[in-house]
Order: C-alpha cells, then structure tokens, then sequence
C-alpha cells in the first residue's frame, strides 16, 4: 500500500514569518490525507525544542516522520574533515532515531576542490558503509537519492548504483523524479535500472520558463516531468512503500494553498 508524505523544507520561511506554525503545518498534511511529513535534520539541530513539539503533534494527528533528510556532504579532503563528516552523519541518524524514522536520507554531498567525481563517490560509498552499522542499530535505512545540486558526482542513475555498489550495498535509493533532467534523462526510464533498490520516492514537478535554460518548480501535475508514467509503472511493479510531494509554491501561495491540491493529484496518480 502506497504511503503518502510532504516534504516541508519549501515552508520554513512561511513558518519564520508566523504565517503557519510548525504544529499547524503538521495538522495541514495530515488532514490533507497525508500520513507522514518529511523534514531536515537541520531544523532539529538549530532549534532542539522542535523535536519534542514535533514528537506531540504528529502523534496528536496520527502521523509520522518516516523520511529525514540528513544534509552533509559526505566528500572529504583531510582525515580531520572525514572524521567531523561523520560525526555530523550520525548526529543526523540519532535525530531520526528520536523521531521514529525508518529512512535517513542522507543529501548534500558535492564537489570539493581537488576531489574528481569518480574519487567523491568512492568517498561517499566508504562514509556510508562505515555508519552502517550505526545506522542499523537504529533501525534505518540508510539511502541516497539523484541529487541534481551535484549534477557531475550524484544525480545520473548510473552514478548511484556506482555509490550503491561500492558501499556493499547497505544503501539504497530515494527516487526522485524532476531531478533526472539535470542530466538529460528521464525518470520513467530511469526506473528499471534502479526499482529493485529503492526504498522512497520524491514526485515533484518542473518547468522551463521561455529563454532560460535552467529548469524552475512547478504546480505539481502541470510540468514537464512524467510523474503519471512513473507511478503508473510503481503501481504496476507492486511498490508498497511511502512516495512524498516536494511541492514548489507558485506565485507567492503558502502550505494552505498548496498541499491539499497537489497531494490529492499525487494520490490521484497511483489510482
């Protein structure tokens, strides 16, 4: 059965103006029929007393945080660097563990001077398998997703199975579907090379504005990423697991405008 999250990193600056309090924006995605949010181990870090507020409304609203992205650039240049990278790695699984999280989505690696691409992944691969074991004794799941800040070292498909591969495979695979057209390829045919390794999948949306070559957000379901056919084909392999909406709120809508609208067309997707 397909489990539904929303992403909230898009709604921190809703929140630090007072447009919607952190409790309101849980009680938002759960009546919206979501069953789980997805947050950055950075919010918990820079303001600890979220977490048990965090802990109280969502078991106050029955949902959960099955997903935390765990921001650290796993790329390293000195053995001091590598040893405060994972330290910083495991202070992100132990937030998870305090949430209740069964996947730790471990984002932000990127290209560091005097590191090639190729000696990067390796890098990450070790970083990964070496907090394995940490992770685990948590009961997580530790995953990498195609990450398209970091278009050259994490973001093509054959990249990550390249990671996944040289952590002895104790790591797996947060499908997300808009950032394949970083690196000319598309999600849906993407899948089969990694389906039998994914654990989450983000469904966001985008959109090329006239002269511009870069890709912007847009209302999800409007844009140019196959998300139909990619769920399409998630339902048709049996994927029981949880998807979550990154939304990217157009024209200056906040979480109120945006996330029953575009949850109800991803819900609508996997019909």
């Amino acid at each position: 059965m397909i489990k539904y999250a929303v992403m909230t990193f898009m709604y921190r600056g809703h929140i630090d103006r007072g447009d919607i309090t952190h409790e309101q924006l849980v009680e938002l995605v759960a009546s919206a029929g979501g069953q789980g949010l997805e947050a950055f181990q950075r919010d918990f870090i820079n303001e600890p007393e979220l977490l048990p507020r965090y802990r109280k409304a969502m078991e106050a609203n029955g949902v959960g945080m099955p997903v935390v992205d765990v921001i650290v650039n796993l790329v390293y240049t000195s053995g001091v660097e590598r040893t405060a990278r994972i330290d910083e790695l495991r202070q992100g699984l132990d937030i998870c563990a305090e949430l209740g999280t069964e996947i730790a989505h471990v984002a932000g690696c990127k290209m560091v001077e005097g590191v090639s691409a190729d000696d990067g992944r390796k890098k990450i691969a070790e970083l990964l398998a070496e907090c394995a074991d940490y992770a685990q004794e948590r009961d997580l799941i530790l995953a990498i997703e195609n990450f398209n800040p970091s278009p050259e070292l994490i973001c093509k498909a054959a990249d990550c199975l390249e990671i996944m591969r040289l952590s002895g495979d104790v790591v797996k695979q947060v499908f997300d579907t808009g950032n394949f057209l970083e690196v000319d390829e598309q999600a849906d045919e993407q899948l089969p090379l990694l389906y039998d390794r994914i654990c989450h999948c983000h469904f966001k949306d985008f959109r090329l504005p006239e002269g511009e070559a870069r890709y912007a957000g847009a209302v999800f379901g409007e844009g140019l990423i196959p998300n139909r056919k990619v769920a399409a084909e998630l339902v048709r392999r049996g994927y029981d697991g949880w998807v979550a909406l990154e939304s990217y709120p157009q024209g200056g809508m906040g979480p109120r405008e945006v996330i029953p609208g575009e949850l109800a067309t991803l819900k609508g997707m996997f019909e």
